[in-house]
């Protein structure tokens, strides 16, 4: 009961992704969400039950990374031992992100003091 629309294909979306990354630098916010989002859509893909359509060997993470505008590449089991030349981790320490929320950084810093 859904009519379907055909749609064009974006043509400025690679002037989006600079301007995520450079949120990303500036809102630990948006740096962890795409994080959260790139670790649940390749757990999703991994565990899907129909693996003939879904193969998790056939995902391009470089490009999925890129994508979600990622600063790095999580650490996870699916990426364990993988090499991504097509992927450019940025130089920042992201561990220096900060929450532009007060709040927010007054905690992360309250908990990486009690870890150190």
């Amino acid at each position: 009961q859904c009519p379907m629309q055909e749609m064009k294909p974006q043509t400025n979306v690679l002037d989006l992704l600079p301007k995520l990354k450079s949120m990303a630098l500036a809102d630990r916010a948006v740096f962890e969400k795409g994080m959260k989002a790139f670790v649940s859509y390749v757990q999703a893909y991994a565990k899907h039950e129909c693996n003939l359509i879904f193969r998790i060997k056939d995902l391009d993470f470089a490009s999925l990374a890129r994508g979600f505008a990622l600063l790095k590449m999580p650490k996870m089991p699916e990426l364990r031992g993988k090499c991504f030349p097509d992927f450019t981790p940025v130089t920042v320490n992201t561990d220096s992100i900060s929450f532009k929320d007060k709040n927010r950084e007054k905690q992360r810093q309250k908990k990486l003091e009690e870890q150190r």
